[in-house]
């Protein structure tokens, strides 16, 4: 009968040593988890960064602006009106 007398994790490879390879699978998989929040953090920034330019009233309106048709005033505020953090209007 093996396992019977000295109790779990006392001889041979049985002891803290049987718990390294345990320990070591725990920091690989939370290392591999940290990564990936960091990754999806820079990524999910870039992304909103991209839909943030690729707004296409603001792409009306640095277009109009291109071309004269409104002064930097007018554009500074309207670019202020179409931002998410505008506050809105209540009329």
């Amino acid at each position: 009968m093996r396992g019977v007398g000295h109790g779990f994790m006392v001889n041979g490879q049985n002891g803290w040593m049987g718990m390294l390879p345990i320990v070591c699978h725990l920091i690989f998989l939370i290392l591999i988890i940290v990564l990936a929040v960091i990754l999806l953090r820079r990524h999910g920034s870039k992304v909103r960064l991209m839909q943030k330019l690729n707004d296409p009233a603001l792409l009306i309106l640095r277009e109009r602006y291109a071309h004269g048709e409104i002064d930097t005033d007018e554009f500074n505020a309207r670019k202020q009106d179409l931002s998410p953090d505008a506050p809105t209007v209540k009329s």
